[in-house]
């Protein structure tokens, strides 16, 4: 088992942390998150499949990877929504996620499912999610510094943006630089995911904690105050 394998292995383990935290939260409740899950859900099969942990077709995997690909952008777009209470802003953001809907069907109908249509898509695609991303990191930090809260989704902003970061990076060495070292590529696909799955995951569960710390806190002043 050579070093990429046991990445790989580590990566689609990680990728079950978020899942598993949206499940056992019921943070689905929210159906911005419940893209944020679905992007997840496919990372995890694709991998499965990359690395031949589950039996499938040459055809069936080349066909999870492309629904990956086509995907990102809307389900990424989609999961912002959550850190984004202003309903004017977040309206401006569903008539660009649908706007990108459109797009993506104009180049596909050019171009068909091919690596050209993947680029194409992805590229203004990652553009759009790391300019955004980055402009609610800004915003929830000066949030976050002045009144002292909602340090989880500060944590779950900072993981988007660095993920994005590395896909920007991924996709310059795959489908702009063309590099033959594949491996290395993977490599840092496989580390970014691991990061940015992790820190979603401490995140959520630090949100939680501090969320069950409150109603305990508030249950001890009430009984308090029962009690005099």
């Amino acid at each position: 088992m050579n070093f990429n394998t046991i990445l790989g292995i580590a990566c689609i383990v990680s990728l079950t942390l978020p899942i598993v935290i949206i499940f056992y939260n019921r943070y689905y409740i929210h159906k911005s998150l419940v893209a944020m899950l679905a992007y997840y859900g496919l990372g995890f099969i694709d991998n499965l499949l990359n690395e031949n942990l589950i039996p499938g077709s040459i055809t069936f995997g080349r066909i999870a990877g492309l629904i990956d690909n086509y995907t990102y952008v809307p389900l990424v777009l989609t999961a912002l929504l959550f850190f984004c209470p202003d309903k004017q802003k977040q309206n401006k953001i569903k008539i660009l996620i649908l706007a990108f809907l459109l797009y993506e069907i104009v180049i596909i109908s050019f171009c068909g499912f091919t690596i050209n249509s993947i680029i194409y898509i992805t590229g203004p695609g990652i553009g759009i999610i790391l300019i955004y991303s980055f402009y609610l990191f800004i915003k929830q930090v000066k949030f976050t510094i002045f009144h002292g809260k909602n340090q989880g989704r500060l944590l779950m902003l900072a993981a988007v943006v660095f993920d994005c970061s590395c896909y920007t990076l991924i996709f310059f060495f795959n489908y702009i630089q063309k590099t033959p070292y594949q491996t290395d590529v993977f490599k840092l696909y496989y580390i970014s995911s691991i990061i940015s799955s992790g820190e979603i995951f401490s995140a959520s569960a630090r949100t939680v904690r501090i969320k069950r710390w409150r109603s305990a806190s508030g249950a001890i002043r009430l009984t308090s105050a029962g009690s005099t």
